[in-house]
């Protein structure tokens, strides 16, 4: 698919995630604001990066019934999963450190509309790397850790959904059997159908076909 086609389709889902769950989103705003209010902090102004936000997290709710933060799967390790339900247990931390928590929903009170931006743009270069894709076969693997979550940067249901707009079917090798149960929910979720097989201890290759 060229880099046009895979714009347009990002677009698309865009705004078939905003039609799905605009009644939804409107709930979010409420907690989301009185989150922020209560924590003295400013929710991000940029609508549809924001918005953007609040569907992962309702797509997320629909795949796990938790709103886990945009930005990471769930780990399989229910003591670190719980620690990810937004807004996570990592957000006062992060805006400590980088002035937003890491999927830039929130941010100190005095930042600007144009350190939103920028924390934005570091965050898009994070989860858009060049992906390890040879024809339909993706690799996941390799991916530099998040220090505090100990997790992959992106992990492998982002390196899939972005696959996704580019190929019209993929081979995905993921090493931890939770990614291979969070992609099993998202062929569920899309309609798609899945098989795997582990190939060795820890490593597994998923098929995810579209009808």
């Amino acid at each position: 698919m060229s880099s046009l086609g895979a714009t347009l389709k990002m677009y698309r889902d865009f705004f078939k995630g905003f039609w799905r769950y605009r009644e939804r989103l409107k709930k979010d705003d409420q907690w989301i604001h009185k989150y922020a209010a209560a924590k003295g902090l400013r929710v991000n102004p940029h609508k549809m990066f924001y918005t953007n936000l609040k569907i992962w997290i309702e797509e997320n709710r629909d795949l796990y019934g938790k709103q886990y933060c945009p930005c990471f799967e769930p780990s399989g390790d229910p003591a670190l999963d719980r620690k990810l339900v937004c807004p996570c247990a990592f957000a006062e931390a992060d805006i400590a450190e980088h002035g937003t928590c890491h999927c830039v929903l929130f941010g100190r009170a005095d930042l600007t509309d144009e350190e939103f931006s920028a924390a934005e743009a570091r965050l898009q270069q994070e989860y858009r790397p060049k992906l390890n894709l040879m024809g339909n076969r993706l690799d996941t693997r390799g991916q530099p850790k998040d220090p505090k979550r100990g997790l992959d940067v992106p992990d492998a249901m982002h390196q899939v959904k972005q696959a996704l707009n580019h190929v019209s079917g993929d081979l995905v090798l993921v090493d931890r059997a939770a990614s291979v149960e969070n992609l099993k929910r998202l062929a569920e979720f899309r309609q798609m159908g899945f098989s795997s097989r582990e190939l060795e201890p820890g490593l597994f290759e998923v098929t995810l076909r579209r009808s």
